[in-house]
């Protein structure tokens, strides 16, 4: 009966080591899919960040293009004058001011 008896508690704990084998796989594998959860939110996350930042910088693209085109502009005879008649009153020497009463 030992013989017997010895199989018995030999299959009983192959049982017991195949459960705890389970187990310990699943708890593995929901571990890991919390996680990979997670890493997702963070991505998503990033990628939203990521959008943001690429917009921004297409913003400031066309504001450097805007002051470039600017300083371009301030270089002209056309600025240079009409600054001159706007903020210091300069005219050529031909012209006459002919002010309303």
């Amino acid at each position: 009966m030992t013989a017997v008896s010895t199989g018995k508690v030999h299959k009983k704990k192959l049982n017991v080591v195949k459960l705890l084998s389970l187990l310990m796989g699943l708890t593995v594998t929901v571990t890991l899919l919390f996680q990979l959860h997670a890493l997702y939110t963070k991505y998503r996350s990033y990628r939203q960040k990521e959008a943001l930042v690429n917009e921004q910088l297409e913003e400031q693209k066309e504001k450097q293009q805007d002051l470039k085109d600017y300083e371009k502009y301030t270089k002209t005879k056309e600025y240079t004058e009409s600054q001159a008649r706007s903020k210091l009153g300069l005219l050529y020497d031909n012209e006459t001011i002919f002010k309303e009463k």
